[in-house]
């Protein structure tokens, strides 16, 4: 049996209101947070402190006797996916903070808490969410259908804290992207596509050093970790530069995207 659920995600980490309800597709849109209506405090019963100024609002169709529907099924079939677009879309701490069925169509109880933590000054996403970001999610959501490894990768690697387990993920995002399947033999495959791409030999090193750091952790080398460390071949600062990079590339994917 087919119902419509409506469900509000609540985003953290953006600056600025929208200026008027953007359309992202057929039952998807992103509106400001709704103060006349209280939805800041309906948030707060779900323990979502964050001062949220837009929502995602989705009118959810699923089959009611799916065990799987309405949760987790709309976290893999849309939630994810917006989720991956926001950290693609530029630098800085955003995504989504909950899945919460609306106060007024509240037939599925409960939802889905996923980030109740607050951001702090400086870490919100560095872009304004605007008219563009239709256009640009409308490319993602073909490019994520291509490689959605790659985008659900990175997007949990931007809850990651120690370096190493970020340098694995971003080595999967770029495998993901840039190697066929198959071949045992990833690092040029993954040079070589950087270039063809047209990013400069620093960058191509960047990524290069950053492989051989990884295939330092996964053989349990620490000689090499510590001696690339020594070597400054990896510093925080370069660290934090190359996984930049890593976004950048799934950005140009999402422009440029190839089978």
């Amino acid at each position: 049996m087919k119902k419509t659920q409506k469900f509000l995600v609540p985003i953290y980490g953006l600056r600025n209101s929208l200026r008027h309800k953007i359309k992202l597709d057929t039952g998807l849109s992103l509106r400001n947070i709704n103060l006349l209506e209280k939805e800041h405090e309906f948030f707060r019963k779900y323990g979502l402190e964050g001062d949220y100024k837009v929502i995602l609002e989705i009118d959810y169709k699923y089959n009611s006797k799916d065990p799987n529907e309405p949760l987790p099924g709309i976290s893999f079939n849309i939630v994810n996916r917006f989720d991956s677009s926001l950290v693609v879309f530029g630098d800085g701490k955003v995504g989504v903070a909950a899945i919460i069925p609306s106060p007024k169509k509240e037939e599925f109880p409960g939802g889905a808490i996923l980030h109740s933590s607050k951001t702090h000054y400086g870490e919100s996403l560095k872009k304004d969410i605007d008219d563009k970001f239709k256009t640009y999610y409308e490319k993602f959501t073909k490019a994520y259908e291509m490689r959605p490894v790659a985008f659900d990768t990175f997007r949990r690697s931007q809850d990651r804290f120690a370096n190493n387990d970020k340098t694995i993920d971003s080595c999967i995002v770029l495998e993901s992207l840039f190697v066929p399947k198959g071949e045992r033999a990833k690092a040029p495959f993954i040079l070589v596509g950087l270039k063809i791409m047209n990013f400069d030999s620093e960058e191509v090193i960047l990524i290069r050093d950053l492989i051989d750091y990884r295939n330092s952790i996964i053989h349990a080398d620490r000689k090499k970790q510590l001696r690339l460390i020594q070597e400054r071949k990896f510093t925080s600062g370069k660290f934090e530069k190359t996984f930049k990079l890593v976004r950048t590339i799934l950005y140009r994917f999402v422009q440029s995207p190839w089978s």
